[in-house]
């Protein structure tokens, strides 16, 4: 367990359990926080045991991981750090690129991924590198909205933008692509307006659309023509959608070796998951 610190009054702990150890997790105090925390650690929005093809991803790692290389996971839009806390308990040996562009978001994220794999950016996921403008819809803290602008545009706020292929090349050397997880608040139009190439690189993409929350902005448009482009499954699990390649290489070629792996080869995608110890 990590060492107890002493908790500001506008945060609340709690105490997370992850298989035999337990950890602590920050939230503010009558805020969007409380609503992350159940989506995520209670109701396992991003429990990849709920694919069918669970077991291929299995398979997808432990090739990886025989060549030398660590799984990549990029969670774009990171918020306080629900999702890149439950991916580095599921797949324990990646590394998790969380981006979150809001400061007060980031610094929570930030204190919830001490000590984990997870290398955070103060930065929003956009289709191509410059600024973004951060949008306050006024929606809580989960809902900040990065809009890309204009090279040489004076803005009072603006964050850097960082875009997925960036991040691919920068942890070529040692790392292979897994998951991208994008939870950008409607940002997912600017996104995948562009050519958006690394879909077709990326073992799984997970996805939350906002249609919903935006209506009549067709958000989910481009996303919706990128996807059907490429040669991937599509399903629907709670508010995102899961995206898997059909076609998963390293899986089929590792399938016939699975039997005879030791228990130290095993994949690294351990099943694990995370639950609410107290409060």
């Amino acid at each position: 367990m990590m060492a107890a610190k002493a908790v500001h009054p506008a945060l609340d702990r709690l105490i997370l359990g992850i298989e035999d150890r337990t950890r602590d997790f920050f939230i503010r105090k009558n805020s969007t926080d409380t609503s992350v925390v159940g989506q995520e650690f209670m109701d396992l929005a991003f429990d990849l045991r709920k694919l069918r093809r669970f077991e291929e991803l299995c398979n997808l790692l432990a090739a990886g991981r025989a060549a030398g290389r660590r799984p990549l996971i990029i969670d774009g839009g990171a918020n306080i750090g629900t999702t890149s806390v439950f991916f580095c308990v599921q797949c324990q040996d990646a590394l998790v690129v969380a981006v979150e562009p809001d400061a007060a978001n980031y610094q929570m994220l930030v204190m919830n991924t001490e000590g984990l794999p997870v290398l955070p950016l103060p930065c929003a996921l956009a289709a191509e590198p410059g600024r973004c403008l951060l949008e306050d819809p006024g929606d809580g803290e989960w809902a900040y909205r990065p809009h890309t602008v204009e090279l040489g545009c004076v803005e009072p706020v603006t964050v850097s933008a960082v875009t997925v292929d960036e991040i691919l090349h920068a942890h070529a050397g040692d790392c292979f692509p897994f998951i991208v997880k994008i939870d950008i608040e409607g940002a997912e139009r600017e996104l995948f307006s562009h050519e958006a190439a690394w879909v077709d690189h990326v073992p799984l993409i997970i996805v939350e659309p906002h249609d919903w929350m935006l209506p009549r902005q067709r958000c989910a448009q481009p996303l919706l023509r990128r996807m059907a482009r490429a040669d991937r499954d599509f399903v629907i699990i709670g508010e995102n959608i899961f995206s898997m390649s059909i076609d998963l290489p390293a899986a089929r070629a590792h399938n016939g070796a699975a039997e005879s792996e030791t228990e130290s080869d095993r994949s690294p995608l351990d099943g694990g998951s995370v639950a609410m110890v107290e409060r």
